[in-house]
């Protein structure tokens, strides 16, 4: 079984220091270092240390998600994409999830249509 992380590569993803900050909950002036790793964002926070944090809790995932799902050119495609988003369902945000599986299901209606 295919990860996402096949479709998606965090280092093609904008990220930027307010955004990570906003996540957080935290002073963007409190961010001393931020790495993109191959599975997770690392943050060294000032007084806290090191943070990890998914790439799936970032909006820029999602919308990268969205673009993926948008651009699938036939049902096999999105099928496969689903399934690799499926087996990650875990690391998503209930309401991530749901955003997602409701593009899905537009993304398939439109397929349906043809």
């Amino acid at each position: 079984m295919q990860i996402l992380r096949h479709y998606l590569n965090p280092k093609h993803i904008e990220i930027s220091v307010q955004q990570i900050a906003q996540l957080l909950g935290i002073n963007p002036q409190r961010i001393l270092n931020w790495q993109l790793w191959h599975n997770v964002l690392w943050v060294h926070i000032q007084g806290k240390g090191g943070y990890f944090v998914s790439y799936r809790r970032l909006k820029q995932w999602l919308l990268a998600c969205k673009a993926l799902i948008y651009y699938c050119p036939n049902q096999i495609c999105l099928q496969r994409l689903w399934k690799c988003i499926e087996q990650e369902s875990q690391r998503y945000t209930p309401e991530a999830f749901a955003y997602l599986t409701a593009m899905v299901r537009k993304r398939e209606k439109a397929f349906s249509g043809c």
